[in-house]
Formats: structure tokens, C-alpha cells, sequence
């Protein structure tokens, strides 16, 4: 009696298929992912950056202030309201190339806001090109928004 020693039989895994299945995989969690967003209601402090600091630096503002009084200050001089523009079109006459940087105090009026943004418009200034600063306390305690119904 003869025996044949048969051979074992190799199991193949079909790999090729398989990098296919994982490839989808990763496009679907790529496409479906998103982050999370946080939404914070507490008072922050934003961080610093000293690159930002140095270009800012380099950047010469003139600065355009008003109080919570309806008092407008240009560059460190209180100039009245009704003389506003006149004074806006004067420094733009004096330096084409001046650039402002617009602060306002955290109780100061909508109208002189708008008033100063429209004198602005009026001397030549485009808003966009004129960032602008909120001067605000931070509170003890900041509740979130009211929600909409």
C-alpha cells in the first residue's frame, strides 16, 4: 500500500481586496468627520503672538477714539462733533497714506458710532481698511446668550 502525501493546501488571504475595503473606509470617516465646535460662554483672554506684535509694530496708526460721552479724540486731540469730518478730511489731505485704528469705549452710543463711520466714509477712509477696538472690562461672570425662540 502506497500513500500520496497530498499536499497542504495554502490559505490565501485576498489582501488586494482588503486595502480596497480599508481605503474606502478612511475616505468615508475623512468625508463624514467633523470637528467639534466649542462654543464658549466665559471670559477668555486671547493669546499673543510675537510675530502679529512686530508686524504691528512696523504699522503706524493714528488713533480715532470715542468716549462713552459722544467724545471723539484724533490722535490725542478731543476734536468736536460738528468739526468731526472737516478734521478726518484735513489729515487725509495732510497724509493720503495714514491709516486709523478706531477705539470705542464699551458705553458708547450706536449713533456715534454710526456718526463716526460716516464722517469717515465722507473724508475718504475705507471702513474695511480700519480695524477697530471694543474697550471693554471684562465682568465677574458672563451668562450665555438668551436662546431664540
Amino acid at each position: 500500500m502506497r500513500f500520496v502525501k497530498q499536499r497542504r493546501r495554502m490559505v490565501t488571504v485576498p489582501i488586494v481586496s482588503l486595502i480596497d475595503i480599508l481605503a474606502i473606509l478612511l475616505i468615508f470617516v475623512i468625508l463624514t468627520w467633523r470637528p467639534r465646535e466649542v462654543k464658549v460662554y466665559a471670559d477668555i483672554t486671547p493669546p499673543s503672538s510675537g510675530a502679529l506684535a512686530a508686524r504691528a509694530a512696523e504699522e503706524r496708526r493714528v488713533e480715532l477714539a470715542i468716549t462713552s460721552d459722544m467724545r471723539f479724540w484724533l490722535a490725542g486731540r478731543e476734536v468736536a462733533a460738528d468739526g468731526f469730518a472737516a478734521a478726518l478730511a484735513a489729515l487725509k489731505a495732510d497724509d493720503p497714506g495714514v491709516k486709523l485704528e478706531l477705539k470705542t469705549d464699551e458705553d458708547a452710543p450706536l449713533k456715534a458710532l454710526v456718526f463716526a463711520w460716516d464722517a469717515l466714509t465722507r473724508a475718504g477712509f475705507e471702513l474695511k481698511d480700519i480695524p477697530s477696538r471694543l474697550l471693554m472690562e471684562k465682568s465677574a461672570t458672563t451668562a450665555p446668550p438668551p436662546a431664540t425662540p
